[in-house]
């Protein structure tokens, strides 16, 4: 039966609620194809072409989807668990709601890409691209985003708690309200960012480049900012407890009560 649906979706591109678990589609050609609510768990799609593909509430656990051409594909609400997306390219894709805990996703192409809601808790986004994604209110708690480009990203309200952010680049991206509670921010690049009511508990930004960031009422108890640039950052209303400045002293606010 499988094999049955795997010709019947090379043929005619459409098969929704299809059961195509650990299916081979190496290569293959489902560009515009219609696989709303099928199940691809395991499935091998590498270099498949899924332009424009709707792949809605789709359960592809542990998907295999290694250079695959994505763009303007639908993913909304699909949960792609532990999956594979190593090179893919899902620029402007539709990711809202979409489940990537413990994904792969290094070198992946996520520019203009919608991860609103999108959970990416421990996902690897090591060098991928995200120039002006849109990450509203994305869980991204424990991910590691080492060197990834995240220019005018909207981030507003996302879960960064314990995030790997390493010499990223978050140039001009709104990160308002944002939890970075202990994550790692050494050598990144905010400058011009807007971090106004963001929660920096904790969190290291050694040698990071804050030059021109609001951060205006943030909260930066316990953080570190040894060697940080921080030439025009506004820290109005910003709360300082034990926090570690740029020149290596210790400040802690006047209201704050130590």
């Amino acid at each position: 039966m499988q094999n049955f649906l795997r010709q019947k979706l090379l043929a005619t591109k459409k098969c929704p609620q299809c059961y195509l678990e650990s299916v081979n589609l190496v290569y293959a050609n489902l560009s515009g194809a219609e696989l709303e609510e099928a199940n691809l768990c395991g499935a091998n799609l590498s270099n498949a072409d899924l332009r424009e593909a709707c792949l809605r509430n789709a359960e592809m656990i542990y998907v295999t989807l290694i250079s695959t051409y994505l763009i303007g594909a639908d993913l909304t609400g699909a949960d792609l668990t532990g999956a594979n997306l190593v090179g893919a390219n899902l620029r402007c894709a539709n990711l809202t709601n979409a489940d990537l805990k413990g994904a792969d996703m290094r070198e992946t192409v996520l520019r203009n890409t919608n991860l609103t809601g999108t959970n990416l808790s421990g996902a690897n986004l090591s060098a991928a691209d995200l120039i002006y994604g849109l990450l509203e209110g994305a869980n991204l708690q424990q991910a590691t985003l080492r060197e990834v480009d995240l220019i005018f990203a909207n981030l507003r309200g996302a879960n960064l708690q314990e995030a790997n952010l390493c010499r990223a680049n978050l140039s001009g991206a709104n990160l308002q309200e944002a939890n970075l509670r202990e994550a790692i921010l050494v050598g990144t690049k905010l400058s011009n960012a807007n971090l106004t009511g963001a929660n920096l508990t904790d969190a290291i930004l050694c040698r990071a480049n804050l030059i021109g960031a609001n951060l205006t009422g943030a909260n930066l108890a316990g953080a570190v900012l040894l060697d940080a640039s921080t030439i025009g950052t506004d820290f109005t209303r910003a709360t300082f407890n034990n926090t570690t400045m740029a020149d290596g002293s210790k400040f802690t606010s006047p209201e704050v009560k130590v």
